[in-house]
C-alpha cells in the first residue's frame, strides 16, 4: 500500500529518479504542507549503492529532506540521525524512502513555529525563593534567601520575554549563575529553546556544569520535563581516537622516548576518561604530544571516520545539540561568530548549535577575546612549534612520512620520497631560518622604539622594510608556501 505522506505525483517523481540513477541513493527536498504530506519534490543529489549527500543548504526552513535505502530497510543508521538532528537544528525534517518510494520512514517531522510562551517574572522570583524548589533543595541551613538574585532574575525573564539586550551588573554575593540559568531553564521547558552560558574562566565553568546545573536540574525537574546541560570545548581540547591510533603506529619515529611513555599514558587514560578532554587529566600533556592526538577540524573525516559513533567530540556536540543549556568559553562563542559572519549562516548550527538566547558572565573580558580570536595572530613560539612538528632532533612527522614511503615500493612512493628529500627537508630549513630572522627584525625594531609598535598608515614606509624585512617575510612565505605545496603533491600521490 503507498504511502498517505506522499502525492501520487511525488511518488512518481521519486521512483523515476531513483530508476534513472539506477537504484543508487539518491537525495531530494520536498515541499510539506500543514498536514503533513509530500507535496512536491525535486532531486539535489546522487550517491553510491550505500550512501549519499545530505546537503544541508539545499532545503530550507519547513521543508524535508528525503533520500532512499535501495535495500528497502527504512531504519535509520547512526549517520542518518545524526544528519536528521542537524537539519532539524535547521528548521528541516528528515525522511527514508524505498526505491518504488511506496513507503516513507519520517525520521523527523518539519519544524512547525509556535509562539513563545511568556515567563512570568513573579513564578521566577517565586523558584529562587524561600519556600520554592532551590531552596527546598539546598535545605535550609544551606539556603540563603537573596532579593539581588530574585531581582536579577526578574529582569532577565522579562528579557526572555521581550528580546532585545539587558545589561545587568551583579556584585559578590548576588548569586548571579542562579539568575540566570533559573530563567533560562523555565524558558526551555515552556519553548523548546537553549540558551547559550559563555564563561571567560574554567573555574566558573565548572561551577555550572559540575555544581549549579545538577542542583538546579534535581530542583526543577517534572514528571513532564528534566532539565538537559552540557559543556562544549574547542576542538583542540578533545582527543582524537583516529590521531592518536596513527601516532601509536609511528611513534618510534615521531617521538623521543621519554614522549613515547607519555602517549602510552595517554592511550591508557583513553580507555577510562569520561569527557576525553584536556580538563580531565592530572598532569597536563606536553604540547608536541597532545598537537599529535588532539582533534583538528581540518583533519577530521567526520561521518567517515571509523570511530564517529564514540568519537569524544562529536559526541559532546550530539549531547550539545539536544540541550537547554549549553555552556561554553568565549573562545569558542568568538569562533562560532566568526564561522557565522563568514559564511552569513545565522540560522544553523556552526561551532555551536543554533541558538537565539545568549548569556554572557564574565562579559568584561569578552572584548579582549574577540579581538585576539576575530583578528589574526603570529608568534615565534607558534611558527617554531609548528615547524618542529615537521621536525625535531630526527623526529616528527617528515620522518615518519618518510618511514612510511621507505616501505612501499611503487614508483610514486620513490618519486614521493625523492621529493621530500630534495624539496621538502632544504624548504623546512628555509622557512625556520626567514621565519627567525624576521622576528629578529622585528624585535630589534620593538627594542629600538621602547614602545610598543603601531602598525598604522605610516608602517608600510617605515625604513625596516628597505633594511631588510621584505626580503626576509617574502622569503618566509615563499618556503611556507613551497611547504605546503609539496605535502599536497605528497599527499595527493599517497592517497
Amino acid at each position: 500500500m503507498a504511502s498517505k505522506r506522499l502525492r501520487p505525483q511525488v511518488r512518481t517523481l521519486l521512483a523515476r529518479e531513483i530508476a534513472r540513477a539506477g537504484g543508487r541513493e539518491v537525495c531530494f527536498v520536498g515541499v510539506v504542507d500543514e498536514s503533513g504530506v509530500v507535496t512536491e519534490a525535486r532531486p539535489v543529489a546522487r550517491g553510491t549503492g550505500d550512501e549519499v549527500l545530505a546537503l544541508p543548504g539545499a532545503a530550507g526552513r519547513g521543508e524535508i529532506v528525503i533520500h532512499n535505502h535501495p535495500g528497502g530497510d527504512l531504519e535509520p543508521s547512526v549517520a542518518d540521525l545524526n544528519v536528521a538532528a542537524r537539519l532539524h537544528d535547521g528548521g528541516v525534517g528528515f525522511a527514508i524512502i524505498n526505491n518504488a518510494a511506496s513507503e516513507l520512514y519520517v525520521v523527523v517531522e518539519v519544524p512547525r513555529g509556535k509562539r513563545a510562551e511568556r515567563l512570568d517574572p513573579l513564578d521566577i522570583v517565586e523558584l529562587l525563593g524561600p519556600r520554592g524548589p532551590v531552596a527546598a533543595r539546598l535545605g535550609r541551613e544551606h539556603f540563603e534567601d537573596r532579593q539581588g538574585q530574585r531581582d536579577m532574575a526578574a529582569h532577565l525573564a522579562d528579557a526572555y520575554n521581550d528580546g532585545g539586550v539587558v545589561l545587568l551588573e551583579a556584585g559578590t554575593g548576588i548569586g548571579k549563575s542562579f539568575a540566570y540559568l533559573v530563567p533560562a531553564l523555565a524558558w526551555a521547558r515552556a519553548n523548546r529553546e537553549r540558551t547559550i552560558i559563555s564563561t571567560n574562566t574554567i573555574n566558573l565553568q565548572e561551577q555550572l556544569v559540575g555544581k549549579d546545573l545538577p542542583l538546579l536540574r534535581d530542583a526543577l525537574a517534572t514528571p513532564e520535563h528534566t532539565p538537559t546541560f552540557a559543556l562544549l570545548k574547542g576542538w583542540h581540547n578533545y582527543l582524537c581516537i583516529a590521531r592518536l591510533e596513527s601516532a601509536l603506529a609511528s611513534q618510534q619515529t615521531l617521538f623521543e622516548p621519554d614522549r613515547q611513555d607519555e602517549l602510552v599514558g595517554l592511550a591508557e587514560w583513553a580507555g577510562r576518561t569520561a569527557d576525553g578532554t584536556l580538563g580531565d587529566l592530572a598532569v597536563q600533556p606536553s604540547p608536541e604530544v597532545w598537537d599529535e592526538v588532539a582533534a583538528e577540524p581540518d583533519l577530521c573525516p567526520r561521518l567517515r571516520c571509523p570511530h564517529f559513533d564514540r568519537c569524544f567530540l562529536f559526541r559532546a556536540r550530539r549531547a550539545a545539540a539536544e540541550a537547554d543549556v549549553v555552556v561554553v568559553n568565549h573562545h569558542l562563542l568568538a569562533a562560532d561568530l566568526a564561522i557565522r559572519g563568514a559564511q552569513e549562516n545565522w540560522e544553523e548550527a556552526a561551532v555551536l548549535p543554533p541558538y537565539r538566547r545568549l548569556v554572557l558572565d564574565e562579559a568584561h573580558h569578552l572584548e579582549d577575546v574577540a579581538a585576539a580570536h576575530l583578528g589574526a595572530q603570529v608568534t615565534s613560539r607558534g611558527v617554531r612549534r609548528l615547524l618542529n612538528r615537521f621536525e625535531r632532533n630526527g623526529k616528527g612527522l617528515l620522518s615518519s612520512l618518510a618511514h612510511e614511503l621507505m616501505s612501499q615500493h611503487d614508483l610514486l612512493s620513490r618519486a614521493s620520497l625523492d621529493l621530500l628529500n630534495q624539496r621538502l627537508v632544504p624548504a623546512l630549513a628555509d622557512a625556520r631560518r626567514f621565519a627567525e630572522a624576521v622576528f629578529r627584525r622585528l624585535l630589534g625594531l620593538l627594542l629600538e622604539s621602547g614602545s610598543p609598535l603601531r602598525l598604522d598608515s605610516d608602517f608600510p614606509r617605515a625604513p625596516v622594510w628597505a633594511e631588510g624585512l621584505t626580503q626576509e617575510l617574502d622569503g618566509a612565505l615563499a618556503q611556507f608556501q613551497r611547504l605546503r605545496e609539496d605535502v599536497e603533491t605528497v599527499a595527493d600521490r599517497m592517497s
